[in-house]
Formats: structure tokens, sequence, C-alpha cells
């Protein structure tokens, strides 16, 4: 039997607990522990209708996670199993599926002003969620992505448009996507983000980044701390706060095996064997950053728009740092198919948009590694990445994968 977004049943569940290790410590303080132990007592709430866990104010999502269910827990893979992609995902779409804290909204961003060349298109950008959609996101715990994507066909906005004028304009010369799951691949059958239909849809085009594993992991407890407090009780108290001066549960969190450690050794490894398919593009977030005109030129080339010099200067212009911190607006992640969160009224990041604090505000995170964590990662990317090659790239990028030749 299945329950809520396609998770399965108690019996058929994941192993108890396997998305939560690592993120433990942090949680189990004062009387949440009580109310953890007798949630996870009820098994008939696991087995008939685990969503009601996320009504367990602060530790919802722990009972949720120990019954099987997935974390983080609005991602869902529904609409990439089996052939649902056939139902909604059409030849020519294009899918940026980037790494988690890897430059996600800057690559759909700059996606789309290439292909409207620079200029306004058709429709205003009002936020990333409407002009480049994430269907694999449950906005609300009540969904399942399927039912999300045929919504998204005929959803009516507060002004009375149609969400699908953002996303799926027949002015467009294509549709973007946002994921951050991998392709499918024989022998990953075990790793459940290893959804994505690469080749099975040869005509579908995959833009996939990385980034340093430490940088990502630095990347996560300020961007866990922007989620707005409403999401929060949404989803059972996830993501939990984190300290801001402090990287080691986070650190845990991220080691392969442990909650979010598949979101990027796997990432990494699998997009790696993909990355001479004619329809992938892997590229490297510290390319970009060192020299994002050649990025933009490729990623261009890949999605087969020509850009004049002055329409290539225009997209340059709104794929700068300087654009997108000036326009936090468009980077809310608004939620129009949740109800409770209103009809595209509010986003689940705080004011300010989901552009990192660091690019609006140029403050840096002050603290660092200990010289044990660095020793410990690199050791285990040689043990897991085996290749030379591989962990040269994941660390630094680089011409490797053909994206910078």
């Amino acid at each position: 039997s299945r329950g809520p977004n396609n998770t399965p049943a108690a019996g058929k569940r994941t192993a108890a607990g396997a998305g939560l290790r690592g993120l433990l410590p942090s949680i189990f303080k004062g009387p949440g522990l009580v109310v953890v132990l007798v949630a996870v007592a009820v098994g008939s709430v696991a087995k008939f209708q685990p969503s009601l866990f996320f009504k367990i104010p602060h530790v919802g999502f722990i009972p949720w996670a120990f019954s099987g269910g997935q974390i983080p827990p609005y991602f869902a893979y529904e609409v990439w199993q089996g052939e649902n992609h056939e139902s909604w995902l059409k030849d020519n779409d294009v899918v940026i599926s980037t790494g988690v804290k890897s430059g996600t909204t800057w690559m759909l961003y700059c996606t789309h002003y290439i292909r409207v060349k620079g200029q306004a298109g058709p429709k205003p950008f009002v936020d990333v969620s409407y002009t480049t959609p994430w269907p694999e996101m449950v906005q609300h715990p009540e969904h399942t992505t399927m039912q999300q994507v045929e919504m998204m066909k005929n959803f009516t906005l507060r002004d009375g448009s149609n969400l699908a004028e953002y996303w799926d304009n027949k002015e467009y010369p294509f549709r973007i996507f946002k994921s951050h799951y991998m392709p499918r691949q024989h022998g990953k059958e075990g790793v459940r983000e290893a959804v994505l239909p690469v080749r099975e849809r040869p005509n579908v085009k995959y833009v996939a980044m990385a980034r340093n594993g430490l940088e990502v992991v630095r990347s996560w407890n300020p961007f866990s701390n922007e989620h707005r407090a409403e999401l929060l009780a949404l989803w059972g108290g996830f993501p939990p706060r984190l300290p801001e001066d402090d990287i080691t549960e986070s650190f845990q969190t991220w080691l392969p095996g442990n909650a979010m450690g598949a979101l990027w050794w796997e990432y990494v490894a699998c997009w790696w064997a993909f990355r001479n398919d004619p329809n992938v593009l892997l590229l490297h977030y510290n390319d970009m950053i060192v020299d994002p005109r050649v990025g933009i030129k490729k990623l261009a080339a890949f999605v087969g728009v020509p850009l004049t010099p002055s329409e290539f200067e225009d997209v340059a212009e709104k794929c700068s740092k300087e654009y997108m911190g000036a326009h936090p607006e468009h980077f809310r992640y608004l939620l129009p198919l949740n109800p409770p969160f209103g009809k595209g009224e509010s986003g689940f990041v705080e004011k300010g948009g989901l552009v990192s604090k660091r690019l609006r505000t140029g403050k840096q995170e002050t603290w660092k590694f200990s010289e044990e964590q660095k020793k410990v990662w690199a050791a285990t990317e040689e043990e897991m990445f085996q290749d030379p090659a591989l962990v040269k790239w994941a660390r630094e990028g680089g011409s490797e994968p053909g994206a910078f030749a």
C-alpha cells in the first residue's frame, strides 16, 4: 500500500530512521524525545496516514522519517518514477537538476533569461517557482506530486491569470523544470534519488552542477534557518533550526549514509557517469564562479539558443550577482498550490528570498572546518569515488566533464 506522496506504507518503507542519521543530536533535547517515542508507538499512523506526524509541533518529521518517510519530507519521487514522466514531461524540455546548495536558483534564472534572450519575455518574472517550477517539491503534505502537476496546468492565481502562462507559455522555445535528483542507473536501484529518465528521454536536456562538498555543508546552516516558521509548522519542524556558528551537526548530516548524504555523494557519482551523454551538461559551481561568461555561453549552446553580442550582454547582466541581489523578490519560492499559504502570497523562505545572505549583504560565515573534519571529508571522497579524476573534479571543478574544455 502507498502513503501520501507515493511513499511506501509501513512494512514496505525504508529502514526505520534511515533519513535521520546526523540530525538527532540537536533534536533529542528536553520533552521532544518523549513526544517522538509516543508518536513512533502509534504504528497505525505510520501505516495508514503517516502525514499526520507533521501535526506534532517541532519534532513531527522525526517519526515521519522513522516510519520510512523521505528527508527532506517535501521531496517526492512520484513524478519521475516508472512511466509517470510520460504524462507531463515533453521532448525539448530542460531539467535543471543541480545539487543541493550548488547554484540551482542561479542556473534556473540564467537558463530562463537565455531562452528570452535577456528580455522581459511574454510574462513578467514574478517568482522562480512560477516560471521554472519544481515538480518534485510537495507544496502541502496532503498533496501528491502527480496531483500537483495536474493542478499546475489550470491553477488560477490571485490576479486571475493562469499559472501555466508563466511556465508553459507557447512563446517559450522550451520549458524549464527544477530538480535535485540524479539519473536512473543500473546498480543504483537502492538510491531513491536516482530517478531521472536521462537515457529513457534522450530528447529532454538535463543540466547538472556540483559544488565542493564542504562548501555545500557550509551553506546548509544559514539556508535551513531561512525557512519560514509557517513552513516548519507544515512539515513537523523540518528543517530544524541550526546554529550559525557551529557546523559539527551538519557535517555529520552530510556524510554518506546520513540524512542528506545521498544528495551530494551519490549525486556527484551518478552525474559523473553520465557526463558524456549528449543530452547532459555537467557543470561545476567553481567554474561558474571563476568565469560565468564562459558558463553562460556553454549553457546557451547546450539549450540551442543563439545569442547576438548585445543579447549575450543582457543575459550576463541578468545572471550577475549584482542583478540577482537587487531582485530578491524573484526568489521567494512561492507556493501557489498550497491553500494555507494563499494563492502565491507566501514563499517558503524568509523575506529577502532564496538568494544567499552573502550575496545580499556581503557577509560571510566566520567559522571554519576543523583540520580533523577536512581530513575525514577528504578521506571519504577518496574512498567513495575511487577515480582520482572524479575526486579532483568534485573538489575543484575543471574541464574533465567537457563543460569548460
